[in-house]
């Protein structure tokens, strides 16, 4: 499956908020973060000063500038998506942790995963069932090694050239922020690659599916639930939000 990405501002029906079918519906949200990281870009919409102050503290430490800031990006952009599912404030949203994972504090029904690679950022959101996503950059890398301590033997032989590499990578790394194992669960199930949906014998009930993400990059996304529709939009800073919008989206 090939995911076809659009621009959620675009939409007549607003896709940012739509409601999520518990267990069958996943939205994907691609986060372009030189565009949120424009100058003046999250000052403006009020958007930086809705995170908390762990997420400041958490990116005071990263070294790198570039990286500092695209940590503040991703976040300015998962509130904001959480806002139109949860009906929140941006800012009023709290986070836990249900084991390695990430996750938004109440009982709200949703459940999110994030990744960022480069200038890219993935948000997947769905309603009463857990959901994996990830992103990487394609880049030169010791693929040969990596496959061989990484992926089962049967994998590694099909690895001849970074994309193949991290087509495999991003595949493994969204079920094990589902299975909740992180990377001390590698290699995981074998898994056998489509350019689509994943074969993945070991467990018939799962959707995972590579996301067409743009050139030089590679994604997937890890579902415990089958069939699954997903859906792939585009986040951008800038859209203004009328009074009460954040009460639009949820769960069917």
């Amino acid at each position: 499956m090939t995911t076809q990405w659009f621009s959620a501002w675009k939409q007549p029906s607003g896709a940012l908020g739509e409601r999520l079918r518990p267990g069958r519906d996943a939205h994907v949200w691609r986060i372009p973060l030189a565009r949120v990281l424009a100058p003046g870009s999250a000052e403006v919409y009020g958007l930086l000063g809705a995170l908390s102050e762990d997420e400041l503290r958490r990116a005071a430490a990263i070294a790198v500038d570039e990286e500092r800031a695209r940590f503040l990006a991703s976040h300015v952009a998962l509130r904001d998506i959480l806002a139109s599912y949860t009906g929140a404030a941006p800012s009023a949203l709290r986070f836990t942790r249900d084991g390695d994972r990430p996750a938004l504090a109440g009982e709200t029904g949703i459940e999110f995963s994030l990744s960022r690679s480069g200038a890219l950022a993935l948000v997947a959101v769905t309603a009463g069932v857990r959901v994996g996503v990830d992103i990487e950059e394609v880049r030169e890398v010791d693929h040969d090694g990596l496959a061989a301590r990484t992926l089962r033997p049967e994998e590694a032989a099909t690895v001849r050239e970074p994309l193949a590499f991290f087509r495999y990578w991003t595949c493994k790394e969204a079920y094990l922020k589902v299975d909740g194992t992180g990377l001390a669960g590698l290699p995981g199930p074998s898994f056998t690659l489509t350019g689509g949906d994943v074969v993945f014998d070991d467990r018939p009930e799962w959707t995972i599916t590579e996301l067409d993400a743009g050139a030089g990059n590679a994604a997937a996304l890890a579902v415990p639930a089958r069939p699954v529709t997903v859906r792939a939009f585009d986040w951008l800073p800038g859209r203004q939000r009328a009074a009460g919008e954040h009460r639009k989206g949820g769960v069917k």
